[in-house]
C-alpha cells in the first residue's frame, strides 16, 4: 500500500498518521484502549498497525458504545506500560499527522507517556492535523460540524461508516490529505502548515467544533 501524499509534499523522514481510541475525553484521568496508524515512509510506502491496550480500569459503556472497545476486547491485552518502549521508538524520528490531533491526540499521548516516565516531545516534529487544513480552506457551517465524517464526504465523496474504529478512522484521514493536497497546491509546502498549526483563530475554531461532550444520552450527534 502507499500514498500520494508523498508526490505532493516531500517527506525528509517518516510521517505517523494515527489515531486513539480512549476511555474518555480527559487527558489527565482516562486511558488509551487503543492506538491505530499508518507510518508514510518518504517513498510514500505505508506501514500499518493497530494495537489493543489494556488501559487497567473499566472501559465507560458510553466509550464502548463509540468506539465498540470492550472490557472483553483488551483483557488479554498489554498494558501502556509494556509498549512505551516500543512506541516511542516508533515515534522518535517521525512526524505526526492526524485528524485533531493538536487538541486531543498528541497532548493524551503526550501525558501518557509520561505517565510511565517517558518524554514525547512533539514540539520538535512537523505536524499535519488534516482539522487545520480543512477548516483553513472551507467556511464555517452553522448547522454542521467540520468533523472527520464532513471532511470525508467534502473531499472523497464518500460517506464515513466505521467512525471512531482507528483504522478506519486512520484510513479516512490519509484519503482526506491527499485529496486536499491535490486540490489545494498552496498548502504542498511544510513551511505553509507550519503558519496554519500556529494560527490561534483556526487552533481554537478546530477545538469548538470537535463536538459535544458525550453521554449515552447524546450519541446520535456527537460525532468527532
Amino acid at each position: 500500500m502507499r500514498t500520494t501524499i508523498t508526490d505532493y509534499l516531500p517527506l525528509d523522514r517518516p510521517l505517523i498518521i494515527f489515531d486513539l481510541e480512549t476511555t474518555g475525553l480527559s487527558t489527565s484521568e482516562d486511558k488509551i484502549i487503543e492506538i491505530a496508524y499508518e507510518k508514510i515512509m518518504p517513498s510514500g510506502d505505508i506501514i500499518a498497525e493497530v494495537l489493543r491496550i489494556n488501559p487497567g480500569m473499566p472501559i465507560p459503556e458510553v466509550a464502548t458504545k463509540i468506539n465498540g472497545i470492550s472490557d472483553a476486547d483488551v483483557a488479554d491485552a498489554p498494558s501502556f506500560a509494556t509498549l512505551a518502549f516500543g512506541l516511542w521508538n516508533t515515534f522518535d524520528g517521525a512526524d505526526v499527522g492526524g485528524f485533531n490531533i493538536t487538541g486531543f491526540d498528541l497532548p493524551f499521548l503526550r501525558n501518557t507517556f509520561a505517565s510511565v516516565g517517558k518524554t514525547f516531545d512533539f514540539s520538535q516534529k512537523k505536524i499535519l492535523d488534516a482539522k487545520i487544513l480543512y477548516h483553513s480552506k472551507e467556511p464555517r457551517d452553522m448547522f454542521k460540524p467540520r468533523n472527520l465524517t464532513a471532511a470525508y464526504k467534502l473531499y472523497c465523496g464518500k460517506e464515513h461508516v466505521n467512525a471512531h474504529s482507528g483504522a478506519a478512522d486512520v484510513r479516512v484521514t490519509v484519503e482526506i490529505i491527499e485529496e486536499i493536497l491535490l486540490r489545494y497546491p498552496e498548502l504542498r509546502s511544510w513551511e505553509v502548515i507550519h503558519e496554519l498549526h500556529g494560527n490561534k483563530a483556526l487552533l481554537e475554531s478546530a477545538k469548538m467544533e470537535h463536538g459535544p461532550v458525550l453521554t449515552l444520552d447524546n450519541l446520535p450527534g456527537a460525532l468527532f
